[in-house]
């Protein structure tokens, strides 16, 4: 079996089907709405500075993700495709240089099937779309791991310049907290081959501080922002520093539960369960790996046991420092997943050079296939959408084709290609379903679309922020967020308005003569569980009774 081939196709294809998601007209995360109105508000006012949601100063993330995805909307326009690119792109730079990094431990077929395991991740392709600052970590964390082995092997100005600047990207998308993962594979490295000097070597103190002067853009903004504003209320306070919020309160005070945002529900083992789906299809390899290399490590040579350490320590210490904490989201661990990609990949490039002699990953990736077809048919036939149900039928028939066709390579494709064409079909099924739900059920795209001959009058939305952020990212026309009658414009003004049903007859005095425009029962919050989601797909979630009136003004 030629393994680079079978990857290279692989990975083509999953990619493309990664990308097709990109084509929804709507934006799906209540978070993602949020992140693409801060970047509307630089992009349309040039404030690189202030970031700003309906008009109020907001801090939570640095500023990097937030100023790429609004140079793209520059360049492209406002819209949930621009949003969307920066984030997949980036998704990309962590797919090379997962690459270039097993390329530097290995060879080139493990190269290959580190890349294919990457771009076939769950949650990898998910968080691709979603584009939450992990995606965008992912990307500028493998980079700079990178450009610093290279540097740890060849004191080059290149590979420090590099290491440094992907470092600063890494603290400006996330904070400090970042450059635990970025270190702490070389950190596990030089503790295992005993050269204690680098911890404090002339060397390494000044790639540090070099990449701690490269996040100086961050440090100016926030400083204009808060810190050279103190009256400025942010978390129901004054005096808030922007610059300490970013070295200590967004990461190690979420981290220690002392920061203004907190969360005492953690679980020592949830980002356990958490791997256990993310992580599919590969988690029964990443298991076998694991066993493998610690079975195998006295055998191995320095090499293999040299990197097995970094990958490992790259991986290990951050997710338990992630399980220690209280502070927990699932797409944390996004960051990690390249790590374990690459254990993955050499693990099933020694695997197929003996010809697969485990019968146990045999059974366990069939077994992850079955289960992600049946999944995915299942789930088609639940919500009951023809369309949706097609997509699925017609992948899994390819899979079928495909299956029969290399039945003389049955063990290689089981373990390998199978597993992969049973993720993205499920891919596929959730990418359908999520469109076609939100572009028929939205409140905001049903209501852009209804008002798109009507350029130029203001959009009002009453008591619906999140709806009033994403319709100012589908509407040519301004649109303002009101929780009181008192914020409508005065008496007179003519405008759109998108209210609840029964709000429109409890306002009629105040608004005077209207024109309707549309009504629909429609979602207002899409966020929620996946059972919703499934509920919405198929139409049984309860949805609110929301009309699209134009004000004339008052009788």
């Amino acid at each position: 079996m030629n393994v680079t081939y079978q990857a290279k196709w692989l990975i083509v294809v999953t990619l493309l089907i990664n990308a097709v998601a990109m084509l929804s007209p709507v934006i799906n995360g209540g978070d993602s709405i949020t992140y693409a109105a801060l970047a509307q508000h630089i992009a349309l006012n040039n404030d690189w500075a202030n970031l700003m949601l309906g008009g109020q100063d907001w801090l939570d993330k640095p500023h990097l993700p937030f100023w790429i995805t609004a140079l793209f909307f520059k360049i492209g326009g406002v819209s949930a495709f621009t949003y969307i690119l920066p984030g997949f792109l980036f998704h990309l730079i962590g797919g090379y240089y997962t690459y270039r990094i097993a390329r530097w431990f290995y060879d080139r077929d493990t190269a290959w099937l580190s890349l294919l395991v990457y771009v076939s991740v769950y949650h990898l392709m998910d968080s691709s779309i979603e584009v939450k600052a992990e995606t965008y970590l992912t990307g500028c964390i493998m980079a700079a791991c990178y450009y610093w082995l290279r540097y740890d092997a060849h004191s080059k100005l290149k590979y420090l310049m590099l290491g440094a600047l992907f470092s600063a990207l890494a603290v400006m998308t996330k904070g400090v907290f970042t450059l635990i993962t970025i270190a702490s594979g070389l950190v596990c490295l030089w503790l295992y081959q005993k050269q204690w000097n680098k911890l404090w070597s002339g060397k390494w103190l000044f790639a540090l501080m070099l990449s701690l002067l490269f996040t100086t853009p961050e440090l100016v903004a926030l400083y204009l922002h808060f810190d050279a504003h103190p009256e400025k209320l942010v978390f129901g306070q004054t005096q808030v520093s922007g610059i300490k919020f970013f070295l200590w309160d967004s990461q190690f005070g979420r981290f220690f539960n002392t920061g203004p945002i907190q969360n005492h529900n953690g679980h020592p083992l949830y980002f356990v369960l958490v791997f256990l789906w993310a992580f599919l299809p590969w988690v029964p390899v990443f298991m076998a790996a694991l066993y493998s290399g610690i079975r195998h490590f006295s055998s191995h040579s320095v090499s293999e046991r040299s990197s097995f350490v970094f990958l490992c320590g790259a991986f290990f210490i951050t997710f338990l420092l992630f399980s220690a904490t209280s502070f927990q989201l699932d797409h944390y661990t996004v960051i990690l997943f390249p790590f374990a990609a690459i254990l993955c990949g050499k693990f099933l490039a020694g695997w197929l050079a003996q010809f697969g002699n485990s019968r146990k990953l045999l059974i366990a990736q069939l077994m992850v296939t079955i289960l992600l077809v049946v999944l995915a048919i299942g789930l088609s036939v639940y919500v009951d959408n023809p369309i949706v149900l097609a997509v699925v039928l017609a992948m899994s028939g390819v899979l079928l084709v495909y299956g029969y066709t290399m039945r003389k390579q049955m063990r290689a494709s089981v373990v390998l290609i199978y597993p992969v064409f049973g993720i993205n079909i499920l891919y596929a099924f959730l990418v359908t379903m999520t469109a076609l739900t939100f572009t028929s059920s939205s409140v905001a795209r049903n209501a852009s679309a209804q008002l798109a001959d009507k350029p130029g009058a203001p959009i009002y939305v009453y008591q619906m922020d999140i709806v009033a952020r994403e319709l100012g990212l589908y509407s040519r026309s301004s649109c303002y967020a009101v929780d009181d009658p008192a914020q409508l414009p005065a008496t007179g003004s003519r405008y759109s308005l998108v209210i609840r049903a029964d709000q429109l007859a409890q306002l009629k005095e105040k608004l005077g003569a209207v024109e309707q425009v549309a009504q629909g029962r429609w979602v207002v919050h899409k966020t929620g569980t996946f059972p919703r989601l499934l509920r919405l797909a198929k139409g049984t979630e309860p949805l609110e009774d929301i009309s699209i009136v134009q004000v004339k003004g008052v009788k």
